[in-house]
């Protein structure tokens, strides 16, 4: 069993899924900083980050907007009408770890929400290893496509046609989303249905604040310096996180390149996006 010690200002340690860890190995987090490991804590090193009060305080009123959205989603649709669209990503991995916290809150099975994931040849090993891991720890019904996003959503509407709206981790700061809505429907020439987005107003910062301050665990590329992970054809490491002395220590670096979270300008976050020729 391992727990989260997160006190006012308090150093955490946050666990990593590995491309090769023994089965059973995350550890997921509840309310009040209390966690439910399902085995061996996680071999990988740790970083170790001071949350402050006002991080702190910050991010639970984060968390409360989400679940207080999740509550008004469940007015509008029944649970089986709801699905989740996850790629192993931060972002999506801290929607994840929100609704499954909620759901055990309410009393609804962790496999009510299906999860939806869009393989691809060029996916990296560590993202499709990671989302296989979460499926296990999180319990959660996983539906596979291994076309486009459009053309998965439109395949999945034939095929589960009572859903009718998709949870995604979409931020504002993403490209195409500074201007969605919490809810907002797919765009013309998409299949019908709502986006449900709570993550809109988090920063990039906000994100890895709280899977630190809740111990979530996330995939590893991030510990090799990659901010957001897309493609192997079209993804780097950050330049901006580029260790200049290899010769220094630097809490949760492997190799060449410092953690994600140290990147310092949120505004670089896309800068390991390689552009399209």
């Amino acid at each position: 069993m391992s727990k989260c010690c997160c006190t006012a200002t308090t150093t955490i340690t946050t666990p990593v899924l590995n491309s090769s860890p023994p089965r059973h190995n995350s550890v997921l987090t509840l309310n009040g900083g209390k966690s439910m490991a399902t085995g061996h804590t996680p071999a990988a090193p740790s970083p170790h980050i001071v949350v402050t009060p006002e991080t702190r305080a910050r991010i639970e009123q984060r968390q409360q907007t989400a679940f207080d959205f999740f509550d008004e989603t469940l007015q509008l649709y029944g649970v089986e009408e709801l699905i989740f669209c996850f790629n192993g990503g931060k972002d999506c991995t801290v929607l994840l770890d929100l609704l499954m916290r909620y759901c055990r809150q309410q009393g609804i099975s962790s496999r009510e929400i299906p999860m939806l994931y869009i393989k691809s040849d060029d996916a990296f090993a560590e993202i499709d290893e990671f989302v296989a891991r979460c499926v296990e720890h999180y319990n959660v019904q996983l539906i596979e496509y291994e076309e486009s996003l459009k053309e998965a959503l439109t395949h999945m509407s034939a095929d589960m046609p009572r859903i009718k709206a998709v949870f995604v981790g979409s931020r504002n700061t993403d490209p195409y989303c500074e201007h969605l809505s919490p809810m907002q429907p797919t765009d013309n020439g998409w299949p019908p249905m709502m986006r449900l987005n709570p993550l809109l107003e988090w920063s990039y910062h906000d994100v890895w604040h709280y899977i630190h301050m809740n111990c979530v665990a996330y995939c590893p590329l991030y510990n090799k310096g990659y901010t957001s992970i897309g493609y192997r054809s079209n993804t780097v490491p950050n330049p901006h996180l580029k260790r200049l002395d290899l010769t220094s220590p630097c809490s949760g670096a492997e190799g060449d390149y410092r953690p994600a979270w140290e990147l310092a300008d949120p505004t670089q976050e896309r800068d390991g996006r390689l552009q399209r020729k």
